[in-house]
């Protein structure tokens, strides 16, 4: 018994940090903390429930489930200093949610295995493209000639997509798209902590209601596949530092902010990768 006890303690303490750092770099970055989340989780969840299926699969439901209240808050403090452009929001918001729900059905097809894999690859082809591409000037107006309207809408249904099946709330791909597109760095975290939460809403309902079949091949503490307790833990942590990571993410310049982002992904890549 005691040594339950002192397992359990250290799932808690485990938790809390990755609340803590999930919830710093998704004001820092505007990624939702999802690149944390998602691979810490997985970890997690292996190490202190061995022999439950669909892993993978719990982390990305819970990361969702957390991506959507710590981008909440981070798209309201990116708006309190107007970083966040609202037309763009519109516009992607419906096709987001269209990739979203093809993305969570396609998710209930895979394995973990997949899902771990395609995690680590789109890591790191995001970090490749963070280092080499040119920022967009702080004063730089939108350029929707690069890519038309219709070819954006699409492009936001892939990542809604893409996003789901990863539970990474999407902002690590919006960012670059909208950074091509013209937005400067730092109002495209903002914008793309907002639309986070247009991708993370149905994905958390709809990783719900599939989990709800496989309730006897997953761990304790689950609704569907989101694990609630894991939730409790590690979202008042996340909320209570994404301010912190805002904050900071307006002090540093612009070139330091593109090298953490990409260092960060390359980190959380390998590691998934080669586990």
């Amino acid at each position: 018994m005691h040594h339950v006890a002192v397992s359990h303690i250290d799932l808690f303490l485990v938790l809390l940090g990755v609340g803590a750092v999930g919830g710093f770099l998704s004001g820092l970055l505007g990624v939702g903390g999802g690149i944390v989340f998602v691979p810490t989780l997985y970890f997690t969840l292996q190490a202190f429930f061995p022999g439950h299926y669909h892993l993978m699969h719990v982390a990305v439901a819970t990361s969702l489930s957390l991506v959507m209240a710590t981008s909440a808050s981070s798209a309201y403090w990116h708006n309190k200093r107007g970083a966040v452009d609202f037309d763009l929001v519109r516009t992607w918001t419906l096709p987001n949610i269209c990739g979203v729900i093809t993305g969570t059905i396609l998710a209930s097809y895979v394995n973990s295995t997949f899902l771990k894999d395609f995690f680590s690859i789109i890591m790191g082809l995001i970090a490749i493209y963070i280092v080499t591409a040119k920022d967009a000037a702080e004063d730089a107006l939108p350029r929707p000639h690069r890519i038309s309207k219709n070819i954006q809408k699409v492009l936001a249904g892939a990542i809604g997509m893409v996003a789901s099946m990863l539970g990474i709330g999407g902002a690590i791909l919006n960012i670059p798209l909208m950074n091509y597109i013209g937005l400067p760095i730092r109002r495209s975290v903002g914008t793309g902590s907002a639309l986070a939460v247009t991708i993370s809403l149905p994905g958390v309902i709809g990783y719900i209601l599939i989990g709800l079949y496989k309730a006897s091949a997953l761990p304790p503490y689950c609704l569907g596949y989101v694990n609630w307790m894991a939730l409790a833990c590690i979202l008042p942590m996340s909320m209570l530092f994404s301010p912190l990571g805002v904050h900071l993410s307006h002090k540093i310049p612009r070139q330091i902010l593109r090298s953490i982002f990409a260092m960060v992904l390359l980190i959380v890549s390998w590691r998934m990768f080669t586990t």
